[in-house]
């Protein structure tokens, strides 16, 4: 039994705190006083709140997604839609259509690159959406609900 497992990517929320955090040092330092040789930050400064805000909701969002844990997981008859509170498992016979949704703009290389997987199910009214570039290796797990088409 192949078991292919994608986990949900957490970088945008490391790169987002860096640079919130980088933009506070600097702008502190650019808004701080020399006086007498000392150098005194500016603590009221409302970009300076807006930047803590900032930082403290990005970290807030890390913490959870972290905890989370979110996975998909491809197995030779589901996919399972696993997180640390728990799992939904769909079978492929449940699985009636999957489109991909691909970005506007120009094309790449000849291809756009392919933002949204909606899968319709037999016992679901709605799409069920998944986006791709929210998991590590976007090419193979397109390429898995690709196999997973050309096989209905």
């Amino acid at each position: 039994m192949s078991e292919k497992v994608f986990k949900f990517k957490l970088d945008f929320y490391y790169k987002s705190i860096i640079i919130y955090f980088i933009f506070l040092i600097v702008y502190s330092v650019i808004r701080g006083n020399f006086s007498e040789e000392r150098f005194y930050i500016v603590f009221k400064d409302p970009i300076i709140y807006i930047t803590v805000i900032f930082i403290i909701i990005t970290l807030i969002s890390l913490i959870v997604n972290a905890l989370r844990n979110k996975q998909i997981i491809f197995l030779d008859d589901r996919i399972v839609f696993k997180n640390r509170f728990g799992k939904r498992e769909i079978f492929k016979e449940e699985i009636i259509n999957i489109k991909f949704s691909k970005e506007r703009g120009k094309e790449i290389d000849g291809d756009r690159k392919i933002r949204l997987v909606k899968l319709k199910l037999k016992n679901r009214k709605r799409w069920l959406r998944i986006r791709i570039t929210d998991y590590y290796d976007e090419r193979k797990l397109i390429k898995e609900f690709k196999l997973i088409k050309h096989h209905q």
